[in-house]
């Protein structure tokens, strides 16, 4: 049986987790198959989602606000409907606007 995912309504739903958070952002599994993985992600405005090590593989696909992904000294930023691979190895990202996006990563 194939799994479908309503990505509005989960993101809807996902933001709104982001807004009862003391951290203001949420994120939950969407799918996943062996090693890849799609994970909803909610930034509220002005949070922050620290320094962390890049997976093996990831991309972030923006469906609304803005995602600034600053790595080392570059910094790269993304509005919706824009997808891009996220730099490495190492990077936080900032949310402009209330932000969703798709993460899709590849473990190893």
């Amino acid at each position: 049986m194939h799994t479908l995912v309503d990505i509005a309504a989960a993101a809807a739903e996902e933001l709104e987790r982001a807004r009862t958070s003391p951290h203001g952002r949420s994120a939950r599994a969407l799918l996943h198959d062996g090693a890849l993985r799609h994970t909803l992600l909610a930034i509220l405005d002005g949070q922050v989602l620290g320094d962390h090590a890049k997976p093996a593989a990831a991309t972030l696909h923006v469906l609304s606000g803005t995602f600034v992904v600053h790595s080392g000294e570059a910094e790269l930023r993304l509005g919706p409907g824009q997808l891009a691979v996220l730099p490495g190895p190492r990077h936080d990202v900032t949310a402009e606007g209330d932000a969703a996006g798709i993460l899709t990563t590849v473990a190893g």
